[in-house]
């Protein structure tokens, strides 16, 4: 460690000793290199090194170099100690992320970590420069030359002020000696002393595991240590990042896990050193009932910074508490109670587990991984203020998180970036829920759509007596026809008599009903004052005496979660056979009422030519809510000859294209590509639709395999829907195979997609009406970006016609004659509309076949490789789309890329000369009106694959041709 002196090796070439010290040729560690240019708060690092000596090297960025102390005895958190802190030659910027092992033979030879790092400010007289790195710099200039530095310290272990002070007998011998010592802050502490912690803070290795032979340690760039970046205005309204929910733990790679809270969510956004907390959706005011908190975000020594968390409150006995954090916020609680004033005072900490913005720096885009270092390091915790705790296995974590009274786990992508106000499938959350069964003692009265069935029902647990304990209230749970067949339930049962002990508080105009209807119902925990919070309804159980209710809470873990859904009674299965017997017996009519008839696409069109940017549309008796009617969604695009497309017209072509479009969207279950915002905003798919729909929405309610759970699917049969997609920035409609519908073959077919996975594939929704055969090119342009997707090119698309057309070849010599559409993009589909006699797997059996036997024809041209990376230049043929819920979009469905092209159905003539720029939104229509729907017959004129093919491709087929239930195992829906 000794070195020859402060000055020598600085100035012109402040690297030049760190060069003449190695050879690196030898030693891994890094050359030296022009450091990358980037603003932010100034890095500082802390790397243990195992030389001759065990020392800490203490590092400071300045100037583009590190600044560097060799630290025997390492950093201490005890006021006023002093350590020996030896300065050694500068050392370049890239060096702070070095981990490694440095050759025997070699300047320094032995192992080396990252102990900490972080970010640091110069910070005397209590004023700091995070957000000013020039000021930094040059006060850190001046208090090297003065032998004294104070600087402000934010890393995962050092935090708060230390100063590096010059002896002054330094002068006088060869080395250059410092003391680094620790000032008195909140941070200072005697024990443990921070020199215990060992492990690294980037690979959570130590010194002894590099000494393992074989050991690897993963890189990272030095400039992704800290927040850095372009400077950018703090965000405005923004909304927190949403997690999907699934029903099962897990633990996978590239993941990490967090306890899930239950609080409060909440942006914590420091302006100009001023606090304020944001709640999620702007009702509730966060603020004066959280002074301390407010106080700890002041104390962040920051100007500027948002961070994500959960405003969390623990009861008496230390555990969360929801019930307590209500009580602790003012206002008006679900039902009309008010927060109780005489409740104790609960302990509130607000539990971070983002970091966004920091010191001038948009993080949205940082992979989550480097978010959350961040975090630990900016971070200055308090009481109030603290972090929440992360972990890489996920299962122990869960079980973890149960057992401290949290809600369940959040899961979290390590490379997933924040999606402001979008729900993601990067972040999932699997939430514990408590199930139960409870008696019927009651009901209120509906409003609005359900003004003629009921509100809510009124629940109890048996008191003796005939007599129920009020539990509380279910209001959520329920469709249009258990809302029905309750109401039609309870209505012999009404009585005068109160079946409750107590007349429940927050019930007014209340009808009676005899304690003898039993429902169990899902809620996520029961208050002190033994009230159930999120309640709702599962189902009815006839199988459940009302003696029996009440006993014991289950908690949904994952086995009992699959059981309750493979018990799922009889009349979950009548429930879905009577919603599709439903759609089945409305279709003709309202096919007649809505898509077809022209008066009322004259109105609609009529309506949309006014000038008003919101407007109440009136379609067929029913009213739409048309918002932000002005806003562009396909952006004007001169090279491709494209005017902006605004939602009005875009509207306005659904309703035009109905007549067409309708028919190939009816009864399929619908995977909505939602682009509230035009094409270049965010895009989503959505399968289900989490809030109240419209009561003209048609739905089908479908069995999960991979969640072992009911899903309810959206069915788009009718203009009233189709326009109502639109509105919510449906760009793109996307449909399955097979319908739930059994005309015209299948009248006596399974209508149960719900009760289980076997009736599942029983149904007719396991039933395709096409083999599919999807022709995606892998012939690039040149112009993608990097990992991109192959753009639209001449090339590409003659190419994939040539593939049909060996395609339509070979399919008519074996007497099979197929359709084809463009697929809007660069590809194309060929759909072979065939009997339901066979089930998905089978007609991918087929598609298959076909495939690999057009590919020994044309090895050249065709692929069948599930690596993209094999798949360029070639065109591949992906017979897999033929699966239960597999989607393509549907026949004149728009596409959200520029030019406004339409996925179109053409003849084979048609095929030959066109492109897929041919056919967009603003000529369809006329095109459509001239020549008709080229697929109005793909329904009626299907081919019988059992008579042209034989052998194990016809699967799942009884003898007499009709489908029945297979003995193999399905594939997920």
């Amino acid at each position: 460690m000794r070195q020859s002196g402060a000055s020598d090796g600085r100035g012109a070439d402040p690297l030049r000793t760190y060069a003449r010290k190695r050879s690196f040729q030898a030693t891994p560690e890094p050359p030296p290199g022009t450091a990358p240019r980037h603003d932010g708060p100034l890095l500082f690092v802390v790397q243990q090194h195992a030389a001759r000596r065990l020392h800490w090297d203490f590092r400071l960025e300045a100037g583009g170099v590190l600044l560097s102390w060799a630290v025997p005895n390492g950093p201490s958190l005890v006021t006023g100690e002093k350590r020996l802190a030896v300065r050694t030659e500068d050392h370049p910027f890239d060096y702070a992320s070095f981990e490694g092992v440095i050759p025997k033979g070699q300047y320094g030879a032995g192992e080396v970590i990252v102990w900490d790092t972080g970010v640091y400010s110069p910070d005397e007289h209590g004023e700091y420069a995070f957000d000013d790195r020039e000021g930094a710099e040059r006060r850190i200039a001046q208090g090297l030359a003065r032998g004294k530095l104070s600087i402000f310290l934010r890393g995962h272990k050092l935090k708060g002020s230390f100063a590096l002070v010059r002896m002054k007998e330094a002068d006088k011998k060869e080395a250059d000696n410092w003391l680094l010592l620790k000032h008195g802050d909140r941070f200072s502490r005697a024990e443990p002393p921070v020199t215990d912690a060992t492990h690294s803070v980037l690979t959570d290795v130590t010194l002894e595991d590099l000494t393992r032979p074989g050991r690897d340690v993963s890189r990272i760039e030095a400039r992704r240590l800290t927040p850095s970046g372009k400077r950018s205005p703090l965000p405005r309204g923004m909304a927190p990042m949403l997690a999907t929910p699934e029903s099962e733990p897990f633990d996978r790679p590239g993941w990490r896990y967090e306890p899930k809270l239950d609080g409060y969510r909440a942006l914590a956004v420091i302006k100009d050193g001023e606090a304020r907390l944001h709640s999620r959706r702007g009702g509730l005011d966060l603020n004066k009932p959280f002074p301390d908190i407010l106080e700890a975000l002041r104390a962040q020594a920051i100007e500027s910074m948002i961070l994500d968390g959960e405003l969390v409150a623990f009861d008496a006995q230390g555990r969360p508490s929801f019930h307590a954090l209500q009580n602790t916020v003012p206002g008006p609680r679900p039902g009309g109670r008010h927060a109780d004033p005489g409740s104790p005072a609960a302990t509130c900490v607000l539990f971070c587990f983002d970091l966004l913005y920091f010191a001038g720096i948009d993080l949205r885009e940082r992979p989550y991984e480097d978010r959350r270092r961040y975090l630990e390091q900016c971070l200055l915790p308090s009481a109030q203020l603290q972090l929440v705790h992360v972990e890489d296995d996920g299962l122990a974590l869960y079980a973890a998180a149960l057992e401290a009274g949290f809600e369940g786990m959040v899961a979290k992508r390590r490379d997933s970036k924040y999606e402001a106000g979008r729900r993601s499938r990067q972040w999932v959350k699997v939430k514990r829920v408590d199930t139960s069964e409870f008696v019927v003692g009651g009901y209120t009265r509906g409003k609005g759509w359900r003004a003629s069935q009921f509100g809510s029902l009124l629940l109890g647990e048996p008191a003796g007596r005939k007599k129920l304990e009020y539990v509380g209230r279910v209001g959520s749970g329920f469709d249009d026809m258990r809302l029905a067949e309750l109401k039609r339930r309870l209505e012999p049962l009404k009585t005068a008599t109160m079946p409750f002990l107590e007349r429940p508080d927050e019930v007014q105009g209340a009808t009676w009903v005899k304690p003898e209807t039993v429902v169990e119902v899902r809620y996520a925990e029961v208050t002190p004052l033994g009230l159930l919070r999120a309640p709702v309804f599962v189902r009815v159980r006839d199988d459940k005496p009302v003696e029996a209710t009440g006993a014991a809470v289950e908690s949904a873990s994952a086995d009992e979660s699959r059981g309750r859904a493979r018990r799922m009674t009889d009349e979950s299965g009548r429930r879905a056979i009577r919603t599709s017997e439903r759609s089945s017996r409305a279709r003709e009519p309202k096919a007649k009422q809505t898509g077809h008839a022209p008066d009322d696409i004259a109105a609609v069109v009529a309506q949309l030519d006014g000038k008003a940017a919101r407007m109440s549309l009136e379609v067929q008796g029913e009213t739409i809510a048309l918002t932000n009617l002005d806003k562009v969604l396909w952006p004007e695009d001169r090279e491709l000859d494209q005017r902006a497309y605004t939602k009005r017209d875009f509207i306005g072509y659904l309703a035009r294209v109905s007549p067409y479009m309708l028919p190939h969207l009816a009864d399929r279950p619908l995977t909505m590509i939602r682009m509230p915002d035009g094409i270049h905003g965010e895009r989503f798919f959505q399968k289900h639709w989490e809030h109240k729909l419209p009561r003209f929405v048609e739905r089908v309610e479908v069995f999960s395999e991979s969640k072992s759970e009911q899903h309810e699917y959206l069915l788009c049969n009718n203009l009233v829907t189709l326009l109502w997609l639109g509105q919510i920035g449906t760009l793109e409609f996307h449909v399955w195979h097979s319908r739930a519908n059994p005309a015209p073959e299948l009248a006596e077919a399974a209508l149960d997609y719900a009760s289980s996975l076997e009736a599942l594939e029983a149904s007719v929704l396991n039933y395709p009406d096409y083999v599919v055969f999807d022709l995606d090119p892998y012939i690039y342009s040149g112009k993608e970006k990097k990992g991109a997707e192959p753009e639209l090119n001449d090339v590409a698309f003659e190419r994939g016609k040539e593939v049909a057309f060996w395609l339509r070849e070979l399919m008519r010599s074996m007497a099979l004659e197929p359709i084809v559409k463009t697929s809007g993009k660069t590809g194309l589909h060929v759909y072979l509309p065939i009997v339901r006699t066979i089930d998905f797997d089978a007609a991918r059996a087929v598609c298959e076949a076909i495939g690999r036997h057009l590919m020994q024809q044309h090895p050249d041209a065709i692929t069948m490789e599930w690596s993209t990376r094999k798949r360029t230049g070639k065109i591949f043929f992906d017979h897999n789309m033929n699966a239960r819920a597999k989607t393509l979009n549907v026949a004149y469905s728009p596409r959200g890329v520029a030019g406004t092209p339409v996925s179109m159905p053409l003849t084979w003539e048609e095929l030959e000369r066109a492109h897929p720029l041919d056919f967009r939104m603003d000529n369809v229509i006329e095109r459509l009106q001239r020549s008709g729907d080229r697929w109005r017959d793909a329904l009626s004129a299907k081919q019988d694959l059992t008579r042209s093919l034989a052998g194990p491709t016809v699967a799942g087929r009884k003898s007499d041709g009709r489908p029945g239930r297979r003995s193999g195992s399905g594939r997920k829906a």
